[in-house]
């Protein structure tokens, strides 16, 4: 839904199809991404967000293999030889607002050092697929293997009946809601249509049939220029209605 929420970004995603060693080189080679590392570091420890996350542990060693995980992952010599990150940040429980504080501080730390907006929307977009691995996403469980005393998800949300008030529920907060208002105000014949799509997204989502073809949501949403503060808003309008 907020692939295409900038313009920045999305030249960002379209020149990563093209590789990224030249955003290596832009970064500085490793000498670059070990400066960049240890000015993000220096931001952390005063950053009362997520300093936390590192109180009594080797905070040296994390930030080194960091840097060698980074050296690669923007486009440097395969180094790296650690744990799956999956592995590492089990049981962690880190959320995604601090995997935002997280990158908020790499964007920071780069244009500090003189980096170039072009080159820091790169490297963050290469970033970005790390925050599935930070939150144990990295499994790629579908709702339905997500099992809790053999229930799926929708059959614990109380079946697609469920799902559809909800919908009906959450539509209706999000009207009302300042943040995402202009997003939800459309011509009525256009309102059924969506809430539709809303229910059958979920329902597929949540473990049941599935009815919707999601490989459509970028195409649909590019042009709205929705970010994640509006996703955000509307997700806890979900939140109030289920």
């Amino acid at each position: 839904v907020t692939t295409g929420c900038t313009v920045r970004m999305e030249l960002a995603q379209k020149n990563m199809e093209k590789g990224k060693d030249g955003l290596f080189k832009r970064m500085g080679g490793e000498e670059g991404i070990a400066q960049f590392m240890d000015r993000v570091y220096d931001l952390i420890q005063v950053d009362n967000r997520i300093k936390s996350w590192f109180a009594g542990k080797n905070y040296q060693a994390i930030k080194e293999g960091q840097r060698v995980y980074l050296t690669e992952l923007l486009g440097g010599p395969k180094i790296y030889k650690g744990k799956d990150l999956v592995e590492i940040h089990k049981g962690m429980n880190l959320s995604d607002y601090e995997f935002d504080c997280f990158l908020a501080n790499c964007e920071k730390a780069m244009s500090g050092l003189g980096i170039e907006d072009e080159t820091i929307d790169e490297a963050i977009v290469s970033m970005e697929p790390v925050r599935a691995a930070l939150m144990n996403r990295a499994q790629g469980l579908a709702a339905h293997a997500k099992m809790v005393d053999g229930q799926n998800i929708l059959e614990r949300f109380g079946g697609e009946m469920n799902v559809e008030s909800v919908v009906e529920m959450m539509y209706s907060g999000c009207v009302g809601d300042p943040r995402v208002r202009f997003y939800f105000e459309v011509n009525k014949d256009k309102i059924q249509t969506i809430k539709q799509k809303m229910t059958q997204l979920m329902v597929g989502a949540f473990g049941g049939p599935v009815t919707y073809d999601d490989s459509k949501m970028r195409q649909i949403h590019y042009n709205m220029n929705i970010t994640d503060y509006h996703f955000d808003a509307v997700l806890e309008n979900f939140w109030c209605a289920a």
